[in-house]
């Protein structure tokens, strides 16, 4: 797992080279409506970061369905791509099986299975990515060619080539100091239960983190974000509990009325907590930010398995799952 996190800058560059390789076939008579990503897990996340990067420029909506069925507005305006990276999670392939039905022809982006048998038996696109890994640390391969794809169809434009580029080498740069950083960070945290917060544009990092703390380092977690959880949540901070430890995320481009919302809630918290932490993002635009945390959360997780005595790579669980899954008709 370290070799996995410690090469992720060179895995974002590696995945622009799959993307331009990747040719596209499908057409679409009428102008697209909606983009519905299908997938669960790091497979779907890809689905998230598009929606949140490009916000600013997406005409349309992007759905991220992590579901065994399509939803019902599904037709043939809708950009639709199945997204698996062993190519065997079976919510994708009966999202795949249904998207055929409707006479549609989804776009298929997975490592081989029955993903890649499906897509190549119906003559769909089909981008392959590298095989053999754990898929959380596959993340960058899965999640680039999301934008690749938006980008063939009009939907954004290929400024964000360089800006993987930029972020990469960010992250290359700043690589021991986030090792250090996170080391240092695992010791206050081990065995609690992790809260996570951010502003609203930086969701989908929050969202990648509490995957990673529950896969890598065997934890319960759980996010929310400024400003949902003024109007809800922060009620909730009432009674000491020293196995609760909070990380709030920031970042230099905050709306400004959210930074006051993220003081005052910061106020009430450390009123009856001691274990409240700031990350603060690196970076000279969003896009940079956005893969900063990714990276800093990955290498917190994997600290908080060693330090904590687990095999950041190890899912028997998850595994047991699936077998039982694939026994059931």
């Amino acid at each position: 797992m370290y070799e996995l996190i410690k090469t992720f800058p060179e895995q974002l560059i590696k995945a622009l080279e799959i993307g331009e390789g990747a040719r596209f076939n499908t057409t679409f008579n009428t102008p697209i409506k909606n983009v519905v990503v299908a997938g669960l897990g790091a497979s779907g996340f890809g689905g998230n970061i598009l929606a949140e990067l490009f916000r600013e420029e997406l005409q349309v909506p992007v759905v991220v369905n992590k579901s065994y069925f399509l939803p019902a507005f599904v037709d043939s305006s809708t950009l639709l791509v199945l997204s698996s990276y062993s190519g065997n999670t079976e919510e994708t392939i009966s999202c795949a099986k249904q998207a055929i039905e409707k006479g549609l022809r989804p776009i298929c982006v997975t490592s081989g299975g029955k993903l890649e048998a499906f897509a190549k038996q119906n003559n769909l696109d089909l981008i392959t990515i590298p095989a053999g890994f754990p898929p959380r640390t596959c993340l960058g391969y899965s999640t680039i060619q999301l934008f690749f794809i938006a980008n063939h169809f009009g939907l954004i434009n290929d400024s964000f080539k360089a800006s993987v580029r930029n972020a990469s080498a960010l992250l290359q740069a700043e690589q021991q100091t986030i090792l250090d950083d996170t080391e240092f960070l695992s010791a206050k945290l081990a065995r609690k239960i992790i809260v996570l917060y951010s502003e609203d544009k930086y969701e989908s990092t929050l969202l990648r983190l509490k995957q990673q703390i529950n896969e890598n380092s065997k934890l319960h977690c759980w996010y929310n974000v400024i400003p949902e959880m003024n109007h809800n949540e922060l009620v909730g901070w009432r009674e000491e509990n020293d196995i609760i430890a909070v990380l709030i995320f920031r970042a230099d481009d905050e709306y400004e009325r959210n930074t006051h919302r993220i003081l005052f809630k910061k106020d009430v918290i450390e009123g009856i907590s001691k274990n409240v932490f700031e990350i603060h993002a690196k970076g000279s635009n969003s896009f940079e930010k956005h893969f900063y945390f990714i990276h800093f959360g990955d290498w917190l997780s994997y600290h908080l398995a060693v330090l904590q005595g687990y095999d950041p790579t190890e899912i028997d669980v998850l595994n047991k799952l699936k077998g039982h899954m694939g026994a059931i008709k």
